[in-house]
């Protein structure tokens, strides 16, 4: 199965979403509706989440009022075919991703995320409470509201704030693969061998203010990096000593399990195909579910959107909680256009969960980098 989504396509299936999808309740209703919902669920919740979910983390989403395709609608990423074929394209994300990585590796979770990870957890595992402080003792643990996660996100921030049984859907930012032998390395490992072979790189990124380019962060974890004309000019208004640099210049190495094989990261690409296993174990899990909560997504790609459609033929219950329209509204039984991290906390409230942890950092997180 392949990461399909056509880019121009997107605006027109969102504005096809029933137009009183985004009507706001108060949130106290909102956040009632929702804890029974999973109370409903028996324990047995599908979460799926996107982009949205880590825009409280300051990592921008793509289709959201800052997302990457709003501000820059001519936005190209690289694609899987360009990245296997071309060396051009290699030297283009390894260049991107080198500036973009280690926001995405210190970035903490949210409240969404905690919310989310208490719903899964034993109740008698949770901090004090309203509810935890009436059980009986001698009762065996309660089970969460949540069975499992599926994410189309890559950043790792459900597994930071502790949830478990994630599937990440589009992979993981955190491992590379080389691409001839299937050898595997750590992200971060990979991000020294990368700053080793490109000292200048290396030294733009620790210095943050030798430059007053800035390039926006994405959610894959790159930046969007100015091309050297675009640099030169720069320097020229502002009189900056800053050296250009060309992404073409950017080295990267072969793997150092086979030798010859290059690395790619663990994220499904657009236009590659979805691990089969990936595939069959998100089908099973809406199948086996009580009910499907979708946070923090528009539903653009086939791969989530077919979930949903997926729980809506077999009789699931689905509930959307998304800023602004999704491609599933009309499929929804309950569908709230509201801030994740405010509602999930209300509703851990409602469930006697006690507080939840994190911060909402609305900031958008800027880089002073130059490439191209």
């Amino acid at each position: 199965m392949k990461l399909r989504i056509s880019l121009r396509s997107v605006s027109k299936a969102l504005s096809t979403a029933a137009s009183d999808a985004t009507a706001r309740i108060p949130l106290t209703t909102a956040s009632k509706e929702l804890a029974s919902f999973l109370r409903d669920g028996a324990s047995n919740i599908t979460v799926l989440t996107g982009a949205g979910v880590s825009t409280d983390s300051a990592i921008p989403d793509y289709r959201g009022e800052n997302g990457t395709y709003t501000l820059n609608p001519d936005y190209k990423p690289v694609f899987f075919q360009a990245f296997v074929a071309l060396d051009e394209a290699r030297h283009r994300y390894w260049a991107r991703s080198f500036l973009g990585f280690p926001p995405i590796m210190t970035t903490e979770p949210n409240p969404t995320h905690y919310a989310l990870a208490a719903l899964q957890s034993p109740l008698s595992s949770l901090p004090a409470g309203p509810m935890q402080d009436t059980m009986d003792n001698q009762q065996p643990p309660r089970s969460g509201f949540i069975r499992n996660f599926i994410t189309q996100n890559v950043d790792g921030l459900h597994q930071k704030a502790g949830a478990k049984n994630v599937t990440e859907l589009h992979g993981t930012l955190h491992r590379v693969k080389c691409m001839s032998c299937g050898h595997e390395e750590d992200r971060s490992d990979f991000q020294q061998v990368l700053a080793d072979l490109n000292p200048e790189w290396d030294d733009l990124l620790q210095s943050q203010s030798a430059s007053r380019l800035y390039s926006r962060m994405n959610a894959d974890g790159d930046v969007e990096l100015k091309s050297p004309e675009q640099q030169q000019q720069q320097h020229q208004q502002i009189s900056s000593k800053d050296k250009v640099l060309d992404y073409r210049t950017f080295q990267y190495p072969t793997c150092s399990c086979c030798g010859s094989g290059h690395y790619k990261p663990s994220v499904v690409f657009f236009g590659e195909n979805i691990p089969v296993a990936t595939k069959e174990s998100t089908t099973q899990a809406i199948l086996e579910s009580n009910g499907l909560l979708v946070i923090g997504t528009s539903l653009a790609t086939f791969s989530a959107f077919r979930l949903v459609k997926l729980a809506k033929d077999t009789g699931v219950p689905i509930a959307i909680v998304n800023l602004g329209q999704s491609r599933g509204d009309a499929l929804a039984n309950l569908r709230y256009d509201e801030n994740s991290s405010l509602l999930l906390k209300a509703v851990a409230q409602e469930l006697g969960l006690g507080d939840i942890p994190g911060v909402i950092k609305r900031k958008k997180r800027v880089m002073n980098v130059v490439g191209s």
